[in-house]
């Protein structure tokens, strides 16, 4: 018999946790990566649906094609129905997300220009990512301006990763009223 009796389980001790960080932080940031495509895709859904509208009514159509996008990454349990998560862009969640939403135009180009914060659900990835992403601010263990940590009306209390995306589209006519 030798002294090597439990060394593979203090090996695993020391592996695990290492190991289920750097498995639950890939899947944060493929997480975040897909939400970010998707944010931007709601800048682009809101630029489109604004460019067939009259100028009085830009923003408010802008903004409702937006939600619907955005709603997917806020969904929450409450939007199941009939064993489907249908997410609602009406709901409180979802609009208190959007932190900051524009539409401008002039003659021949419309632009989109969204805030979203993004909840950053994996447990333990969330909280090293969103407290210690930014590295100026690092060594004061406070978030910074890309990091949200407000209530939204739903049951999640962690971090929300701010996403800031624009989209500009060229406009192929002129809508008159």
């Amino acid at each position: 018999m030798t002294n090597e009796s439990g060394s593979m389980l203090m090996e695993t001790v020391i592996a695990m946790p290492l190991l289920l960080a750097l498995t639950f932080g890939a899947l944060q940031i493929a997480h975040i990566h897909t939400a970010r495509q998707i944010a931007s895709y709601a800048a682009y859904a809101a630029a489109r649906a604004a460019l067939s509208q009259p100028e009085g009514r830009i923003e408010e159509e802008g903004r409702k094609a937006a939600l619907r996008v955005l709603a997917w990454l806020a969904a929450a349990p409450d939007g199941v129905r009939e064993g489907v998560l249908m997410p609602d862009p009406e709901a409180k969640y979802v609009k208190d997300r959007l932190l900051e939403f524009k539409v401008t135009e002039d003659n021949w180009r419309c632009d989109a220009e969204l805030k979203f914060a993004f909840p950053l659900v994996i447990p333990f990835a969330s909280q090293i990512i969103g407290c210690r992403l930014d590295p100026v601010t690092f060594t004061k263990g406070e978030t910074g301006e890309h990091i949200s940590t407000r209530r939204f009306g739903d049951e999640f209390s962690g971090p929300h990763l701010v996403f800031h995306e624009r989209m500009s589209l060229v406009k192929p006519y002129k809508v008159k009223e």
